[in-house]
């Protein structure tokens, strides 16, 4: 009989499992077979099969060929390391979260982190739970760098710089050897001298996927900063670059535009929309005019006086009235009930000048009197109209603010009509719980800028904007909760405009001239941004909502100087708007489509 050999230098890496075994503290079995088959899956050197898709699928509300085609060529053909530059509207979002779940299955990524713009945070993590299932924790302090291995990070919060020290704020994110970064909207990369390019270019990882439909704009060079970051090397040094590609007087077009192709088709992918089946439908924008009674309007000036009084004096202090301005003033075309609560606030505030809030307890006193309201009438007379033209369609209805939410779900009763209401405060079950009824059947869903991101509401295709943000980017984010892959129907995107107002500007300069003009969605935020003006850059956030609150301040409420300034920046804007179109088809003819090749 053979001797029985025993192996006395056995041990366990980590001790800990001695404690969880005399603790009888085991993992399912589930998930025990999960983690030995992706130790073997690691180990496979070629990846030919998506063996996740099966299960993302369930989760998909549509199965478009596309993305995981473009998914297993990442991880095959590029191995994890490259550029997805799919036309907008393609949802390269899923392409990187197949990429995710597949990579993670394998075993083959452990720490992966996800940059984003600070508006598509939430939703990055709201997409990858819903969606694949992956538990993703967003990066709000330094120290949250060492409890996950799996994260999501604001581009602009991880970025800031600490002069005194040297070094970026949160430096943590360079000392982590990550399996996989991935940068979404990184046409915002484009510049190597600035703190975002630096702040990524110093980031350990083993592989590396960026997401732009726009790798560049104006410029060749933005294209060679992009790529540099990407892989060191690929296009060569920055004379070498300039030297074989750079056509002297013409910034994008490349003097060999096929070799560029080449080169470019060994890190990227790019397809375009009509490669595909995605078909995106028309955004139908009907301005619904608010005529106010004599009494109204002589509130709404009522008001307008008291905030330009001295810059709206807090304390003898310009610069707070200022801010007080830009938080009252979007309530006064909100609802009756919205301004009724800001006054009140002001009349019983002991930091009020004495004069002001005098004023505005006889304003207070005119809306007591008051026995009409045509705002919320006009709504009601529009949903009746929706609802009799199709008993069965659905409604979105967005407002900012709480107090409104309220106040509409309280007028709309005698409709006996099936409401349901979704704002801050709520709990993640609670939240989940009303959308399901929304989806489920409900008539209307009334929401604060709570629900305008992240939601997918595509078997809707009628959103009424009851009051405006005055930020372009906000109410794209509204519209984009229908405007999704998916959408069977052309929208209907109604917003009530009360004449004779601001409001009537502001409402035509960001629905018929910025939102709903034939853009794609998610070409808005791009135009903005190429203008300096998406709110995140240098100068301040909001930047185009300053402005028009800038406007009205120094218009004084004489409506035809405001509209003269609103006209000028709807200038810019179209400026702005034709060059993009412009870049776009220079774009296309360098990337060209699926292969790299223009057609």
């Amino acid at each position: 009989m053979d001797d029985i050999i025993i192996n006395e230098s056995f041990s366990f890496e980590d001790d800990a499992i001695f404690d969880k075994i005399e603790k009888k503290q085991f993992e399912s079995i589930d998930m025990l077979n999960l983690k030995v088959e992706a130790e073997n899956l690691s180990k496979e050197t070629q990846i030919n099969e998506l063996i996740s898709y099966s299960s993302v699928l369930k989760n998909l509300e549509y199965d478009l060929p596309h993305q995981p085609d473009g998914a297993l060529r990442i991880l095959r053909d590029l191995n994890g390391t490259g550029l997805l530059a799919d036309e907008v509207g393609l949802g390269k979002t899923i392409t990187a979260g197949i990429v995710l779940k597949e990579g993670i299955m394998r075993g083959l990524l452990k720490k992966v982190l996800v940059l984003a713009p600070p508006s598509l945070v939430d939703q990055w993590v709201a997409e990858l739970k819903e969606k694949f299932e992956l538990n993703f924790k967003i990066i709000e302090s330094e120290s949250d760098w060492e409890r996950t291995d799996f994260a999501i990070a604001s581009i602009d919060r991880v970025k800031v710089y600490d002069k005194a020290k040297e070094k970026f704020r949160h430096s943590k994110a360079h000392e982590i050897s990550w399996d996989l970064l991935i940068i979404d909207e990184a046409h915002k990369l484009k510049d190597r001298t600035t703190k975002r390019w630096l702040f990524v270019d110093k980031m350990q990882k083993k592989r590396f996927l960026i997401l732009t439909a726009t790798p560049f704009q104006n410029d060749l060079l933005e294209l060679y900063n992009l790529l540099h970051l990407l892989k060191r090397g690929h296009l060569g040094t920055l004379n070498e670059f300039k030297k074989d590609f750079f056509h002297r007087g013409n910034k994008r077009h490349p003097l060999n535009p096929r070799e560029l192709r080449r080169k470019l088709g060994e890190v990227m992918i790019r397809r375009r929309r009509d490669e595909t089946k995605v078909n995106y439908k028309q955004r139908l924008a009907k301005i619904v005019a608010v005529d106010l009674s004599a009494e109204e309007l002589e509130i709404y000036n009522d008001i307008c006086e008291l905030l330009k009084k001295k810059y709206f004096s807090v304390t003898g202090s310009e610069i707070n009235g200022r801010l007080i301005i830009f938080s009252i003033l979007p309530k006064i075309t909100s609802s009756s009930r919205a301004a009724i609560e800001s006054l009140t606030r002001i009349v019983e505030d002991k930091k009020y000048h004495d004069k002001t809030k005098e004023i505005a307890a006889k304003i207070l006193e005119k809306y007591k009197l008051l026995k009409k309201d045509s705002k919320i009438e006009k709504l009601v007379e529009l949903i009746t109209g929706i609802f009799a033209e199709d008993r069965n369609s659905q409604i979105l209805i967005y407002t900012k603010h709480p107090t409104t939410l309220r106040y509409i779900v309280e007028k709309l009763k005698p409709l006996d009509l099936k409401i349901v209401e979704y704002l801050g405060g709520l709990d993640r079950e609670e939240k989940t719980a009303r959308i399901k009824q929304f989806k489920e059947g409900a008539n209307i869903m009334i929401s604060t800028e709570t629900g305008s991101e992240g939601l997918n509401f595509q078997f809707c295709h009628n959103l009424i904007n009851y009051d405006l943000p005055w930020n372009p980017m906000a109410v794209e984010q509204r519209i984009g909760r229908l405007d999704r892959i998916g959408q069977r129907y052309d929208m209907n995107i109604y917003s009530l405009a009360t004449r004779g107002t601001m409001e009537e500007h502001v409402v035509d300069l960001i629905i018929n001239k910025m939102c709903c003009i034939g853009l794609v969605i998610g070409e808005l935020p791009i135009i903005l941004f190429n203008l300096g003006l998406d709110g995140y850059g240098a100068g301040g956030v909001h930047k185009i909502e300053e402005m028009l609150m800038d406007a009205f301040i120094d218009s004084k409420n004489n409506l035809d100087v405001f509209a003269k300034d609103v006209r000028e920046i709807h200038t810019m804007i179209q400026e702005g708007i034709e060059k993009y179109q412009q870049a776009k088809v220079k774009t296309t003819e360098l990337l060209g489509g699926k292969d790299g090749s223009s057609k």
